[in-house]
């Protein structure tokens, strides 16, 4: 099981953040069927993730990342912090909110991590 962990599931994984938020329905449902076949093969345990839930787990992590530490490579595109005057619904970040955005752009990870939690 740790070898399929390793190896197959972490390259259905390699840099989900960049594309995951492109493919379609259908296609997902593709790449979730590697491993509702792994699992039902006995290759990964019953308890496994859907393979949606790592993909997000992995990009709140990224974002966490970008976003805390100055150094990263993905910090110079997030936008500007907002200060605000009121105390109203708590976001999970403290960033200003694109409002012109495209259909393509509104699939990437910095938009879809700025409106995840909204």
């Amino acid at each position: 099981m740790a070898v399929t962990c390793a190896i197959p599931v972490s390259q259905l994984l390699y840099a989900s953040p960049a594309w995951w938020g492109y493919l379609k329905a259908d296609e997902k449902n593709r790449l979730q069927s590697i491993i509702k076949k792994a699992i039902q093969y006995g290759y990964l345990p019953r308890s496994f993730c859907i393979l949606g839930e790592l993909s997000e787990d992995s990009d709140e992590k990224l974002f966490f990342l970008a976003r805390y530490n100055p150094n990263h490579v993905l910090h110079r595109s997030l936008p500007h912090p907002k200060t605000v005057q009121y105390n109203l619904h708590k976001r999970t970040h403290d960033l200003t909110l694109p409002t012109d955005i495209s259909a393509v752009i509104k699939q990437n990870f910095v938009y879809r991590m700025l409106f995840s939690d909204i």
